[in-house]
């Protein structure tokens, strides 16, 4: 099942196949970790097993405290200090559509961006009103999370 998750303030879509014994095989950007959760007090729905086993990593432990980072982005030829009206990326991929040009009207959660990341199309929507006031990428370019995509004002 697919379900979104948010580690350090960045939200992320996850694969996630319950496995027995209170664990968990999370799917992210192509790489499998097998998670136990320990007193979280969740509980997903059952999973019909397929009879299908893939290979696993090394077992990681989940727990409430502070998560360690996914990935650092890579450096960007050009870095661009992010101001809080920037819009950045939410996870690494490419950039399929640029939605709106500088100067417009956008309203909140008005798409912005479309990027493609695991094989999926990912709308980025605006988070507030306001007019485009710059656009950091164009059609076809890789971003990174946390790469600005759009300036808002």
């Amino acid at each position: 099942m697919k379900v979104k998750v948010i580690v350090d303030g960045r939200e992320y879509e996850v694969e996630v196949e319950e496995l027995p014994g209170n664990k968990f095989r999370v799917s992210f950007e192509g790489k499998s970790y097998e998670v136990k959760a320990e007193g979280l007090g969740i509980a997903l729905p059952s999973v019909p097993e397929t009879g299908v086993s893939a290979p696993s990593p090394a077992p990681v432990s989940a727990s409430v405290s502070t998560p360690a980072p996914v990935s650092a982005p890579a450096p960007s030829s050009a870095p661009v200090q992010a101001s809080p009206n920037t819009v950045t990326a939410p996870m690494p991929g490419k950039i399929l559509r640029v939605l709106v040009s500088e100067g417009q009207e956008v309203k909140t959660g008005q798409g912005l961006v479309v990027l493609e990341a695991m094989k999926m199309e990912n709308e980025i929507p605006a988070p507030k009103d306001g007019i485009v006031k710059k656009i950091y990428v164009k059609e076809g370019d890789t971003v990174n999370t946390g790469d600005p995509l759009v300036e808002l004002g």
